[in-house]
């Protein structure tokens, strides 16, 4: 069976002959046909994960789409696999009969699988946490990855007055203005995107010194969503903004919902991009590329490696 395997850490994956699955009790097993990279994969993969990484040499990949038994198709994430336990960067995969969650029929695979961690990272934030609504004012950070630009667009979707894209790539930052951002801005000059009036909700991957800066433009009562520290661990947020605006700042992960929240969020997200009313911009690329592909992640965007 083919798969891939990382034989150290902070090496890319490589094609590797793996022995064929033998579902224990309470298994089932599912052919996988794409599975989604994510900052999460490489973090793991070098490392660096708080959460440590599988034994090695380990097959890598979080999520996945695929088809069970009787051949429908679908999502797999979670029971730790790709982070302590060999992930679903292979033809078959043995899973625990509750994981695979079925997928309506139609779908493509690559966009199954890649809407998962990303996706959920963007709506519900957006959607559950901030509740965005009409007379909402919205600064997204990091506008330039796959989570920013779900952010946006679900921003928009759900009738924001305002969405303003900042990050650091220019061509990036335009693609933001295609899928519905009302303006792309440099990160230096977030803070000032809504002049006297303010934000009045920021979603923020990236945390560090720019969340720290845009803070001096948000509206009294503004909500912050911090959902990543690609900017740094550490924001050296002032008093003066934080207490005297009176602020709402809300975390938030993947992890901490519940199965049945986060196949909700899913379901919901999927719906809007299999409708158009969400965009998704994939870059697939064959198994035999697997490498190739896990580099290419490192650049951001989404990657699929299809089987």
């Amino acid at each position: 069976m083919n798969g891939a395997r990382i034989g150290e850490l902070g090496a890319p994956p490589e094609p590797a002959v793996l022995p064929e699955p033998e579902p224990g009790p309470g298994e089932t097993v599912v052919a996988v046909e794409a599975v989604a990279l994510n900052p999460l994969d490489l973090t793991v993969g070098r490392g660096a994960f708080y959460g440590g990484h599988p034994p090695l040499p380990y097959t890598p990949g979080c999520e996945a789409a695929g088809r069970a038994a009787d051949g429908s198709l679908v999502y797999l994430f979670g029971d730790l696999r790709g982070i302590r336990e060999p992930g679903f960067l292979a033809e078959r995969v043995a899973v625990p009969e509750h994981l695979p969650l079925p997928l309506p029929a139609g779908i493509d695979p690559g966009l199954a699988a890649a809407a998962g961690i990303a996706g959920i990272a963007g709506w519900v934030p957006v959607a559950w946490k901030a509740r965005i609504g009409p007379d909402d004012r919205v600064l997204v950070l990091g506008a330039s990855g796959a989570v920013g630009l779900i952010a946006i667009q679900a921003a928009k979707l759900l009738g924001a007055a305002r969405v303003v894209a900042a990050g650091r790539d220019r061509s990036r930052l335009e693609r933001a203005r295609e899928l519905g951002a009302d303006e792309a801005v440099e990160l230096d000059k977030a803070a000032q995107a809504f002049g006297d009036e303010g934000f009045t909700v920021c979603i923020d991957p990236i945390w560090g010194e720019p969340l720290a800066r845009v803070l001096a433009g948000a509206a009294r009562h503004a909500r912050i969503v911090h959902i990543g520290q690609s900017a740094g661990p550490e924001a050296p947020l002032r008093s003066a903004d934080v207490r005297g605006k009176e602020l709402l700042v809300q975390g938030h992960s993947n992890f901490a919902l519940t199965l049945e929240e986060r196949n909700r969020a899913y379901l919901e997200l999927l719906d809007h991009l299999v409708a158009g009313r969400i965009t998704l911009d994939l870059e697939r690329y064959p198994f035999d590329r697997v490498a190739e592909a896990w580099e290419r992640q490192r650049a951001g965007g989404k990657v699929v490696v299809e089987l």
